[in-house]
């Protein structure tokens, strides 16, 4: 369940607020992607350390769960901060203070959840089961907080202010309703303290796992990928296709294909192998966002409504199995080494995943307002609306693309798995 706040507070940053700050909030477009760039590199530092500290210190209550509670205030706080902001405060300083705040607690967050369910499932297929079911519950939070945006624009009232505001207060109300149950019904692991963690151990997870570079790479660019066409919807929706209104209710429709889509995906990896998946939404997904290039046209209300719900059928199946495939990374090196290292592990997958959408919305917001002279709130000329169209369409295409490079012959399969698991269990 826990799942579900962290979806529902993902979406509207990743969609909302970039609009939201370099428009109604008077931040420039590229000031925007600076701050959430730097916002991400921040992770580069806060997610191998809180690595290894929820690695190294568990409690009464077990390994995980204290840090889940730790990290809901600060997030809570944030939330407030940066969805309900008093225009009269807005700096770029501001917006760069608390998105670090938010940041690092969802780095505490996202770290203790994952790691979390890392030790509640085992097998290679239960782990697929357990990831997409947490991914379903991230899209049903999008699906959630996605209404309030929506169902004001079925009512006409467009302005991206009230929107983040109802969004960032649904938020607020739904962490405690759905993480204290769960703090109190989940199994946690019993605690353990491992002296013997620290940035030796992350450096060396670096030099010596080949394999791990690998998933790390297909994280970076997938992340590049998801983060690059979030940041630029809402404009794309705006000024390409001149769909303002249209634009919530269609990303409503994205999320519940992606609902809808998640169990075909979950029973494709079942008979494919996780990588044979990933490739397949990979592929289906340059195809789209590529080809859209060719018959976008103004006003195309179902050509717009038809991409965004095609485009919502992958959604999901990527992250869901990288996730799947990094908990199996870490039997073999318990197998290795002996040590239970979750927490390090997913602190590089969420380090690496942060670090693409940072990447993504810098050069993406840049390069629409440097190169092509694309300014949200006025009219721009159709020479800077066709350069945010190509950068829509092709730099997640071509990012997508570059992942097929170290998925290629990746050599932790099924069969694999199951040897290290009975080798493990033979240990025990």
């Amino acid at each position: 369940m826990v799942a579900l706040p962290i979806g529902a507070m993902a979406m509207p940053i990743a969609i909302y607020l970039p609009p939201l700050y370099s428009g109604s909030l008077g931040l420039s477009l590229a000031t925007v992607g600076l701050i959430f760039t730097l916002a991400r590199v921040w992770d580069l530092v806060t997610d191998p350390i809180m690595g290894i500290v929820i690695d190294r210190y568990g409690s009464r209550w077990g390994q995980y769960k204290h840090w889940v509670a730790l990290a809901i205030p600060m997030v809570m706080v944030a939330i407030y901060k940066i969805f309900i902001p008093n225009p009269a405060n807005v700096t770029a300083i501001y917006l760069g203070v608390w998105m670090l705040v938010l940041y690092l607690g969802y780095t505490m967050l996202s770290i203790a959840h994952n790691s979390w369910g890392s030790f509640l499932a085992n097998d290679y297929d239960e782990r697929s089961r357990l990831f997409g079911w947490r991914e379903i519950f991230i899209i049903i939070g999008m699906i959630f907080v996605l209404a309030i945006p929506a169902t004001m624009d079925f009512f006409g009232q467009s302005s991206i202010p009230d929107k983040v505001a109802g969004m960032g207060l649904f938020c607020l109300i739904l962490f405690p309703l759905t993480v204290i149950p769960t703090l109190v019904a989940v199994p946690d692991k019993v605690a353990e303290r491992s002296e013997a963690l620290g940035w030796q151990d992350m450096a060396g997870l670096l030099r010596s796992n080949p394999v791990l570079w690998r998933l790390l790479t297909a994280d970076f660019t997938t992340s590049f990928a998801v983060s690059a066409t979030a940041a630029l919807y809402i404009f794309f929706a705006t000024y390409v296709f001149e769909l303002q209104n249209h634009a919530s209710l269609a990303l409503l429709l994205y999320f519940v294909a992606g609902f809808l889509a998640m169990p075909a995906w979950l029973k494709l990896a079942y008979r494919m192998g996780k990588v044979g998946a990933i490739k397949l939404a990979m592929g289906y997904t340059m195809a789209l966002q590529s080809g859209l290039f060719f018959i976008t046209e103004p006003e195309n209300v179902v050509l717009f409504w038809s991409y965004t719900f095609l485009a919502g059928l992958a959604f999901g199946a990527t992250p869901t199995l990288l996730h799947s495939m990094m908990a199996d990374l870490t039997d073999i090196d318990e197998l290795k080494t002996g040590q239970k290292r979750a927490g390090m592990y997913f602190a590089l997958l969420a380090t690496i995943n942060k670090l693409g959408g940072a990447v993504a919305v810098g050069v993406t917001l840049t390069t629409a307002d440097k190169l092509f002279n694309f300014t949200p709130g006025i009219a721009n000329s159709q020479a800077a609306i066709d350069g945010l169209l190509f950068i829509f369409c092709f730099a997640p295409a071509a990012a997508l693309a570059l992942t097929y490079l170290p998925l290629y012959r990746y050599p932790l399969t099924k069969e694999r798995h199951a040897e290290i698991r009975r080798t493990l269990s033979a240990e025990q």
